[in-house]
């Protein structure tokens, strides 16, 4: 099986967020013996996950960075690394952190400075500039892109040296939705420039090197390509999920915390009305219904950023308070705290 990887990535965005490290890594690298993987960075690490616990040795990365050249922060001992994230990364973080934001000072943004701490290719990857090599015969193309308006005009250039059948996977920056338009665009009788491809996702919900996890959309690609990703994933990344195309988004990217409040409310809210106040599920899910479609509305009609002016949030701490039983009463109060904070 070849693997093309579209996409290196530069450490620097992570380093300035300050809220990621590399325990998943580390964690490859000490259970297959190879420090070298515990600093890598989001896709080289999938890369060798991959390589070293699937045995698909057939990996090249892509990425317009290799005809500029990356730097290698080589400051840092693996092994020291891989030690201190055993009990707290923090013992570590802030320093690596600090290093990467010094040199990013100097360093012109990809395509052309990245920062890396291990070399792809002392990790056995073949390295490439060229997209359309890197694709040529590919069973699968993970890609890594840049904005969701950007990728429609990257993948044009090569979509024609995609294989028949091959599967495409987006980990980031689009929805699959999206992403699939944008194969069906190009497959057209008017472009006519892709082959008929199996769209779906290898997203990894969080920094890929801070947690085994992997999340594969359904609805596009075939059983065969969704069930491969599936058993790839759970070898490689430890844990694999499906769910539905639609809620990749919702579910994985930075929206995942507000998809997570939302949830626990409706599930409460459902269990409470529905088995306490015993109404019936067409009315809960009517009622349901009406408060996500006007929150909504509101939020269009008036900006996110200026709610609060047509809705205070002390409105709702004398009526969501009644309802303080059941499934609901485990989250509720919590959520009342929240907007008593915010009440003018």
């Amino acid at each position: 099986m070849k693997v093309a990887i579209l996409g290196a990535g530069c450490y620097r965005t992570h380093a300035a967020s300050g809220i990621t490290n590399f325990s998943r890594a580390c964690e490859v690298a000490e259970s297959v013996g190879k420090p070298e993987i515990a600093m890598t960075h989001s896709t080289i690490t999938m890369g060798a996950e991959l390589m070293e616990l699937c045995g698909i040795k057939d990996i090249v990365i892509a990425d317009p960075i290799f005809d500029h050249g990356i730097t290698v922060i080589d400051d840092f001992a693996y092994e020291d690394v891989i030690e201190a994230h055993k009990e707290d990364p923090e013992k570590v973080m802030p320093d690596i952190r600090a290093k990467v934001n010094e040199v990013a000072k100097d360093l012109p943004k990809p395509p052309k400075g990245a920062i890396h701490f291990t070399d792809p290719e002392d990790l056995g990857f073949e390295v490439t500039s060229n997209d359309v090599e890197a694709v040529a015969d590919a069973d699968w193309i993970m890609t890594w892109l840049p904005k969701g308006d950007m990728q429609m005009g990257i993948i044009e250039k090569f979509a024609d040296s995609i294989k028949e059948g091959a599967i495409l996977t987006h980990a980031c920056t689009v929805p699959t939705t999206m992403f699939q338009k944008i194969f069906d665009d190009l497959s057209s009788p008017e472009m006519n420039v892709a082959p008929k491809v199996n769209v779906s996702s290898y997203h990894p919900g969080a920094v890929p090197e801070m947690k085994g996890q992997v999340y594969i959309a359904e609805g596009f690609a075939n059983n065969d390509s969704i069930n491969k990703l599936m058993e790839l994933g759970a070898t490689a990344r430890g844990n694999a999920y499906t769910l539905p195309a639609e809620l990749l988004g919702p579910v994985c990217d930075m929206c995942s915390a507000l998809t997570a409040i939302t949830y626990a409310g409706i599930l409460g809210y459902r269990d409470s009305v529905m088995n306490v106040l015993g109404a019936p599920a067409g009315f809960a899910q009517m009622m349901a219904k009406e408060s996500l479609e006007q929150v909504t509305a509101l939020m269009n009609k008036v900006g996110i950023d200026k709610m609060e002016e047509s809705l205070e949030p002390g409105a709702l701490l004398g009526t969501a308070d009644s309802m303080n039983f059941g499934a609901t009463g485990e989250i509720l109060p919590t959520i009342l705290e929240s907007l008593e904070k915010r009440t003018k």
